[in-house]
């Protein structure tokens, strides 16, 4: 007999735990016994390194109940405490709007991606200046930039 599983993931389904507004990132709750601890191994490794959720070993199915359980009760107190929640996530910008950023001298993907998150649009970017780009991306970088959008062509 193998672990038995109880997958959650309410981010992917767009739905809210128990009507709460509660999305939780990822939480893999494995009932633990003598025939399954052969198994935890490596479902312990899949679920952490693969799926990056989390994985709780509970002995029983009334364990497992109590904890979800627990976890709404912790959540309705004290949303900012509890470490299941799902962080917020900058939104992820346009490909296209991503790549012109990184033909930038100086400006990977990494950095890229930073001065998206400050200056969503190019005209937000070409129109920064180097005090506002020196904290994202440092004092080299943030030259380049400005030469790049003020060197004409």
């Amino acid at each position: 007999m193998s672990p038995k599983p109880i997958w959650w993931q309410e981010m992917a389904t767009g739905r809210n735990l128990f009507g709460l507004g509660i999305n939780l990132q990822g939480i893999v709750i494995v009932e633990k016994t003598q025939m399954s601890e052969q198994y935890f191994s490596a479902i312990q490794k899949f679920t952490v390194l693969d799926l990056g959720m989390v994985l709780l070993p509970v002995a029983s199915q009334m364990e497992a109940s109590c904890l979800i359980i627990q976890l709404v009760q912790e959540q309705t107190k004290e949303p900012s405490k509890n470490p299941f929640l799902s962080k917020k996530r900058a939104p992820i910008p346009e490909l296209s709007l991503l790549r012109t950023v990184q033909q930038i001298p100086g400006v990977g993907k990494v950095k890229a991606l930073l001065l998206l998150q400050k200056f969503p649009s190019i005209q937000q970017l070409s129109n920064a200046s180097l005090r506002e780009l020196e904290p994202v991306v440092g004092p080299a970088v943030a030259q380049h930039i400005q030469a790049f959008f003020t060197q004409p062509r």
